[in-house]
């Protein structure tokens, strides 16, 4: 059975931090989301390192980019799909028919 993170030494805390951290980046973003929401209730112990907050802060900024360019990503393909033809078509998962 897994170790609640309340009773994780530093070290354990800073290296799963880092794994989440970095497992984002391998077209994995949640995972960002996930560091934050684990690591949140022990972020200000006095006995963690500095690195475990710049990595909860890192995936929150990588996690809200992330957001933001797959929205406009999301409004410019709805937008322009039919503009792009095949292009379009070959990007698109579902065709919708009698369009």
């Amino acid at each position: 059975m897994a170790k609640p993170i309340e009773k994780m030494g530093p070290h354990e805390i800073l290296t799963i931090s880092k794994k989440l951290f970095y497992g984002g980046f391998c077209l994995l973003p949640l995972l960002w989301i996930y560091n934050i929401l684990y690591i949140w209730p022990v972020r200000n112990r006095n006995d963690l390192s500095p690195q475990v907050r710049r990595y909860v802060l890192m995936s929150a900024i990588m996690a809200s980019l992330m957001f933001v360019v797959s929205a406009v990503w999301f409004g410019i393909f709805v937008s322009q799909r039919l503009n792009w033809g095949l292009r379009g078509d070959l990007l698109t998962v579902v065709l919708v028919k009698g369009v």
